[in-house]
């Protein structure tokens, strides 16, 4: 699935199979609401509220995954996390028989996969599949429900004709000769003709029951023909219909949201070339030059920032707000497109600032005189006094570049470069404050200008202040939906950016290393950083709880590439299923 973040879904106890679960355990896996699971021996199949059919687990022998075959060719029967099903979408319905699983469409298609020893999937076949299959069969037909018992499986369709097909145990299949083993094709229940069918039921696993519609006129089959029964849909007429409103809605927000948008000038697409034709089509007042956004005030560039998180803000909480509504899934593609671009013109103000800040810093360099010592022989201490002026000019230029947070790639190598060239110019100025020294017979120590530049980056990971980053965080009131561990998985995101500028800046070793230091201090300074990241983990843990957040566990922000809970749906690293116990394992 997409890289999102799991939310809980369901409990689970009872018995399962051929195991018993005596302690309800959370499951926390797909992200969004479950409409409805089915459970094999050792995997799940989940429906989502969207429409999409995701699997987990291990089924080695009939492919109830339905995950197809890896680049290789061999057969997917094991994932940790859940998949989606790729060749379904717009699901309304599944169904788990003894090792086969189906699917109904919205658009009343059924699709089988699994095991197919019986016939059970209804492609005229026997073998197993491990991909869903399309019962073509029925392909003229709309089916409205699905039901399946064991190895049979059975198609309501909106006419009120049951078709059945797989394992006829018993006749369980309702077929006119109940000698007949097994039917590969779906059939259609002939035995049923003489009225229609509304809503398909079984009892106690076994027994089948079909509930017809009454007829006022019951002697006319042409009306049988032509007018589709009204099968019970669990109010799907009725979601459609808040699904229109809910889109009327959504449409009214999200123009005026766009007229707005419209009036915040920066950020816009640049008119290259290229797009004249583009250009052509709109007002002149909704196009943007590169040169505007140079020689504007950046409180301008700063106003329209916050004004596009406002916006980002308010189509999110009404994403949420519409996310549990059934019959929603257009209303939530119109607000996802919007919110994108809003992120995506949000993110080229904060490029622009960035590097406005950074061209802002290039300049006032301009502004410190590069002293050159001309004759060592002459006024040494002035030279020195001199030099050391124009130093801590260009050290508070350093700290106000570290300052800068760029957003982008390009903004953040031009910060490193720049950083550099000033730690470069620094350690010269120093360097040459030593030769004046030996030149007046002074003590002197040549290493001394590259330690300095070790000491500066030493100083700048213990000046970093991680009750300064919360304090931001809270002031800014950044939206984590009451979750505290993606809000603590936030701070620690933060901080370890912090410390690798710095770990970036030491990689490029041909200018940030000197030849006079000995390699072990520039080790030092890196595993002090990486450790510096642990303890920070550990301590924005703590700081967390001692504001009374609610963290769910130890391990929350201290290893972000790791998901909570146990990687098998029902077994450990041993191959063998395992009963879940008091901790999610699903």
């Amino acid at each position: 699935m997409a890289s999102q973040s799991a939310q809980p879904n369901f409990y689970l106890w009872g018995a399962w199979k051929n195991r018993t679960i005596t302690q309800p355990f959370l499951t926390k896996k797909v992200p969004g609401t479950l409409k409805k699971i089915v459970l094999g021996e050792s995997f799940v199949v989940a429906l989502t509220e969207t429409g999409q059919v995701v699997t987990w687990g291990k089924d080695q022998k009939n492919g109830c995954l339905g995950l197809g075959f890896d680049e290789t060719g061999v057969p997917i029967v094991n994932r940790d996390s859940p998949q989606d099903v790729e060749k379904l979408s717009d699901v309304t319905d599944i169904q788990m028989g003894a090792e086969h699983v189906v699917a109904l469409t919205a658009s009343g298609q059924v699709w089988c996969w699994g095991n197919n020893s019986k016939g059970q999937l209804g492609n005229g076949k026997f073998e197993s599949s491990f991909l869903p299959q399309k019962v073509e069969t029925l392909a003229n037909d709309q089916v409205a429900q699905i039901l399946v018992v064991k190895n049979s499986t059975f198609a309501l369709t909106t006419f009120g004709t049951i078709y059945a097909w797989g394992d006829n145990k018993d006749n369980i299949l309702g077929l006119d000769d109940h000698n007949t083993p097994y039917s590969e094709w779906p059939l259609k229940l002939t035995l049923l003709a003489e009225m229609r069918v509304r809503k398909m039921e079984l009892f106690e696993g076994k027994t089948m029951i079909a509930h017809v519609q009454a007829s006022s006129n019951e002697g006319s089959l042409s009306q049988y023909d032509t007018e589709p029964v009204q099968v019970e849909k669990d109010d799907y007429e009725v979601e459609i219909f808040q699904g229109i409103d809910e889109m009327r809605k959504a449409m009214e927000k999200t123009q005026e949201w766009w007229n707005h948008l419209l009036n915040i000038k920066h950020g816009q697409p640049y008119d290259l070339p290229q797009d004249a034709s583009v250009t052509m089509a709109l007002p002149s007042e909704h196009t943007v030059t590169m040169d505007d956004d140079l020689k504007v005030e950046m409180e301008a560039l700063h106003r329209a920032e916050r004004h596009l998180d406002a916006l980002v803000n308010a189509a999110v909480q009404e994403l949420k707000r519409t996310q549990q509504l059934p019959g929603t899934r257009n209303v939530r593609f119109i607000l996802c497109m919007f919110i994108d671009e809003c992120r995506l013109r949000r993110e080229k103000v904060q490029r622009t600032i960035g590097a406005r800040q950074l061209v802002d810093a290039k300049k006032k360099s301009k502004l410190i005189s590069a002293y050159s010592v001309v004759d060592f022989s002459e006024n040494s201490n002035e030279g020195i006094r001199r030099i050391i002026a124009i130093t801590k000019e260009l050290q508070q230029l350093l700290d106000g570049v570290k300052t800068i947070q760029p957003v982008d790639v390009l903004s953040q190598e031009l910060k490193v470069t720049l950083t550099e060239c000033l730690e470069c110019k620094l350690q010269l100025h120093d360097t040459r404050v030593e030769l004046l020294k030996a030149a007046d017979a002074k003590p002197c120590d040549p290493m001394l200008p590259a330690l300095r530049i070790i000491k500066d980056r030493w100083d700048s990971l213990k000046s970093f202040s991680l009750y300064a980053l919360y304090q931001e965080c809270e002031k800014k009131e950044l939206d984590f939906g009451g979750n505290d561990d993606e809000h603590l998985a936030y701070l620690v995101k933060a901080s370890n950016a912090q410390i690798d500028q710095l770990l970036q800046i030491d990689k490029d070793r041909i200018i940030s290393h000197d030849s006079l230091v000995p390699g072990l201090c520039y080790d030092l300074l890196r595993e002090n950083a990486e450790l510096r990241k642990m303890t920070n983990s550990y301590q924005l843990h703590v700081l967390m709880l001692y504001h009374g957040k609610n963290i769910s566990n130890a391990n929350v922000g201290m290893n972000p590439g790791v998901e909570d809970g146990p990687a098998g749906a029902l077994e450990d690293g041993s191959g063998s299923p395992q009963i879940p116990g008091p901790v999610s394992s699903i």
